[in-house]
C-alpha cells in the first residue's frame, strides 16, 4: 500500500512516499503547480492591497485639498468681512499697550483670541486714501489711480484742496465691485474714495473744504437715499460716534457680506499733539470702545460666528517739529513766478506735499532741462548735515514703489520734519502748536507701519507675523469670501487664515501677480536708493 504524509506550510505542501507506479511523481507536480499558482495569487493581492493603501490617502487628500480649493474660490453667502480701519492706528498700541498704560480690551482680545501682525508695510506715500485704496484692491497707488490724499492743483489755478472722493477716479477692481458681481451684499461707511460708488449700503467720506466748521452736509449728499435718517434718527452725533452708529444699524439691518469701515479720531489727534501723546492714548481707548461696539452689532445680529473681523490701519505716525516748503526754494531759483500779491502766474515745477514725502510735478512733463535743474537743486539741499531733507528718489524708485507717476522726484523728508506748500514765507519755520504729528514718509521706515488683526470665523488662533503687506489685506479679505481679486499684486495672507479659507498662491506666484523687489535693506531697516 502506497503511503502519503502531507506537510503543510504557509507557502507550500509536499507530498511524500509512493510506489513503484510513479503516481507519487505526479502528484509531487500537481501540487508544486498548485503551490506555486497560490503563491503567484496571494503576492498578487497582497500587491494590490499595499498599492490601494498607498493610493487611498494621496487621492483622498488630493480630493480634499481639491475640495477645499473650490470651496475658498466659491462665493461664500453665508460669511461675512467686517474691515475696521482705525486711521493712524500705530501696532504699539496692541502689541504693547501696557508698556504705554493704555487699556484697549477689546483689541487685546481680539489679538489673543485670533491672529496679527507685528507691523505692516505700507505703500508710498504713506497717507490715507492711496493705502485704503491698496487695502480694498490689493495693487499700489500707480495701478489703482489714487496717488495721494488731495488732487494735484497747479498753483497758477484756484486752490480747492479736493481730495481724491469720487470712485471714479480708480482705475483697479475694488472688493466692492468683486463682491456685488458675484452676488454678495455691500456696505461702507466713511470709506475713502467711495462717493458714488456702486456699493449697497453707502456712507462715503466727502466734505466741502470751503465750510468751517466741516459738515456732513456733502455725505450725505452721496449717502445711499435714506441710510442716514434711518441709522440715526435725530440723534446728533458726530465724528466716530456717528460712523460708529451708522456700522450698528447697517450690520443689524442688512448684514451685508462685505462692511468696510473707517474711524478717524486717533489720525487727527495724532496730527494735533503727536502719537504716544496722553492725548493719542485716550482717543486709542475710545476707538477700541468702537470696535467693542461694532463687534457686539455682529453679535446682536447673529451674524458674528460667520464674520471675520479685520483690524486694519493705513499708516504709522512720527513726531514733527518744523516743516519745509519747497515751492519756495522752486519761487527763489524763477521755477514758479508770483506777482507782487504773491500769486503764481506762471510755473515749471510745482511742489505736491504728502506730510513727510512730497512729489515735484513738472508743468511740462517732458522738459529735460528743468528736470535736471530741481534734481540739482534739491540734491544739494539733501545733502546738508542736520537739514530738511533725508534724501530725494528719482522716478526709476518711484516706479519699483508704484508711487505717483506724475512726479518726476519725490523728496523725503528728515526726522523731525514734514512739507508744507506755501508759496511764500520762510523755507522752514516751526510746525505749530497744533501740528506735531505725521505720516507720508516711505512705507520701509518702522515708524510707518501699521496695523493688521485678524479675528472671529477665518481666523488662525494664535499665528502671529513679523511683518504684512498693505497689498496683501485686499486679497486677503476677498478669500475670506470665496473670491479672488484677479489683478491684484498682493496674495491672501494665508498664514494668518485657517486652512482652507483662503486659497495657497502658487509656489510660482508666491508674492502674487507682479512682484516688485524691496526698497529696505533687511539688515537696518531703512530704505536704500
Amino acid at each position: 500500500m502506497p503511503w502519503l504524509k502531507t506537510v503543510w506550510s504557509f507557502s507550500s505542501i509536499e507530498i511524500e512516499g509512493g510506489d513503484s507506479s510513479g503516481l507519487p511523481m505526479t502528484v509531487r507536480i500537481d501540487m508544486e503547480r498548485r503551490r506555486m499558482k497560490f503563491k503567484a495569487n496571494v503576492i498578487l493581492i497582497v500587491s494590490a492591497l499595499l498599492l490601494f493603501a498607498q493610493l487611498m490617502p494621496v487621492t483622498y487628500g488630493q480630493r480634499a485639498a481639491k475640495a477645499q480649493e473650490e470651496q475658498a474660490q466659491s462665493p461664500r453667502r453665508d460669511s461675512h468681512v467686517i474691515m475696521i480701519s482705525i486711521d493712524g492706528l500705530i501696532p504699539e498700541y496692541y502689541t504693547a499697550p501696557r508698556a504705554l498704560g493704555l487699556r484697549v480690551p477689546n483689541m487685546t482680545r481680539m489679538k489673543l483670541n485670533g491672529a496679527y501682525a507685528d507691523g505692516v508695510e505700507g505703500v508710498y506715500p504713506t497717507v490715507t486714501y492711496p493705502s485704503h485704496t491698496t487695502m480694498a484692491t490689493g495693487v499700489r497707488p500707480e495701478a489703482h489711480g489714487i496717488v495721494q490724499n488731495r488732487v494735484f492743483e497747479p498753483p497758477t489755478e484756484p486752490q480747492t484742496k479736493a481730495w481724491y472722493w469720487f470712485a471714479k477716479s480708480l482705475k483697479a477692481e475694488t472688493l466692492w465691485t468683486l463682491a456685488r458681481k458675484q452676488g454678495l451684499s455691500t456696505a461702507a461707511v466713511g470709506w475713502p474714495v467711495t462717493a458714488g460708488a456702486e456699493i449697497d449700503y453707502n456712507v462715503p467720506e466727502i466734505w466741502d473744504p470751503a465750510e468751517q466748521p466741516i459738515t456732513g452736509k456733502r455725505m450725505a449728499e452721496y449717502a445711499t437715499p435714506g441710510l442716514i435718517k434711518s441709522a440715526i434718527g435725530s440723534r446728533d452725533l458726530k465724528g466716530d460716534d456717528f460712523r460708529t452708529a451708522v456700522s450698528e444699524f447697517i450690520i443689524g439691518a442688512y448684514k451685508p457680506n462685505l462692511m468696510l469701515i473707517h474711524l478717524i479720531e486717533l489720525d487727527e489727534v495724532h496730527h494735533g499733539f503727536g502719537p504716544r501723546t496722553p492725548q493719542a492714548l485716550q482717543t486709542a481707548e475710545k476707538e477700541d470702545a468702537f470696535i467693542g461696539r461694532i463687534v457686539g452689532a455682529a453679535e446682536k445680529a447673529g451674524i458674528k460666528d460667520a464674520t471675520t473681523f479685520l483690524i486694519v490701519s493705513d499708516h504709522g505716525f512720527a513726531a514733527i517739529e518744523k516743516k519745509y516748503a519747497p515751492n519756495v526754494r522752486l519761487v527763489e531759483e524763477k521755477l514758479i513766478t508770483l506777482d507782487k500779491s504773491g500769486k503764481a502766474t506762471s510755473w515749471k515745477a510745482a511742489a505736491w506735499p504728502a506730510g513727510g514725502s512730497c512729489a515735484i510735478v513738472l508743468h511740462d512733463p517732458s522738459d529735460k532741462e528743468t528736470a535736471e535743474k530741481v534734481v540739482q537743486i534739491f540734491s544739494k539741499t539733501a545733502r546738508k548735515e542736520k537739514g530738511p531733507l533725508n534724501r530725494i528718489l528719482v522716478r526709476k524708485e518711484l516706479d519699483n514703489l508704484g508711487a505717483i507717476p506724475e512726479a518726476v522726484l519725490m523728496l523725503e523728508a528728515a526726522s523731525g520734519y514734514s512739507f508744507d506748500d506755501a508759496l511764500t514765507g520762510p523755507e522752514v519755520q516751526d510746525s505749530g502748536a497744533h501740528y506735531k504729528g505725521t505720516h507720508g514718509y516711505l512705507p520701509s521706515r518702522a515708524e510707518m507701519r501699521s496695523s493688521l488683526i485678524v479675528f472671529g470665523q477665518g481666523a488662525r488662533t494664535g499665528a502671529r507675523l513679523a511683518l504684512a503687506r498693505m497689498i496683501d489685506i485686499g486679497p486677503t479679505a476677498a478669500g475670506i469670501l470665496g473670491l479672488t481679486l484677479e489683478d491684484a499684486e498682493g496674495r491672501p495672507i494665508v498664514e494668518l487664515l485657517k486652512d482652507g479659507v483662503a486659497p495657497k498662491p502658487s509656489p510660482s506666484k508666491k508674492g502674487g501677480k507682479k512682484t516688485r523687489p524691496s526698497n529696505t535693506d533687511k539688515s537696518t531697516g531703512e530704505a536704500q536708493p
